[in-house]
């Protein structure tokens, strides 16, 4: 394991808390560790503890797309009584009607739904397999179509993720 104490990593995991949460409410998300290509963070808000894991997009296409950052999260809210949450933030509004949005772990493809930037594996039940198939994947590939029609592709390696999860599932016990 390794571990950052700062930049970009940190930054997106603040953003993140303070998107999960109400910014009055939230406080600074801590690090619990870099695991290969996902780091794992836990900070609380009025609800309780909130324990997740964040990693960035080995490639993406089309380059040069201009896009916000980009991200794939799996959120614990233990305040809440909810585990392996998955999320995108895919850096650009999803378009409204047609959204196309799926994650795939190494070939099999979970449907998402979309509002904004934001998408979320279509069905909660789906949750469980997901999680066991990143776990155990090596490629994540999340798909998508804008507001104005461009489909991207990003890609993320899954070096690390049983660590990270195994980190949080350990922190919101």
């Amino acid at each position: 394991m390794t571990t950052k104490t700062g930049g970009l990593a940190l930054g997106l995991a603040v953003a993140t808390v303070m998107a999960l949460a109400p910014a009055a409410q939230a406080q600074q998300a801590t690090e619990l560790g870099t695991f290969n290509a996902w780091s794992a963070y836990t900070a609380s808000d009025q609800s309780g503890q909130i324990c997740f894991i964040i990693g960035e997009p080995t490639s993406s296409e089309p380059a040069g797309a201009n896009r916000d950052p980009i991200k794939f999260l799996i959120v614990h809210r233990k305040g809440m009584g909810s585990k392996n949450e998955v999320q995108t933030q895919i850096g650009y509004p999803y378009n409204a009607t047609d959204a196309k949005a799926s994650a795939a772990i190494d070939g099999k493809s979970y449907v998402m739904a979309a509002r904004d930037s934001t998408a979320w594996l279509a069905s909660s039940s789906d949750e469980p397999a997901f999680v066991q198939a990143f776990k155990a994947g090596s490629q994540l590939v999340v798909r998508g179509t804008s507001q104005r029609g461009t489909n991207t592709v990003d890609t993320y390696s899954l070096s690390g993720a049983t660590a990270a999860m195994n980190a949080i599932d350990a922190a919101c016990q």
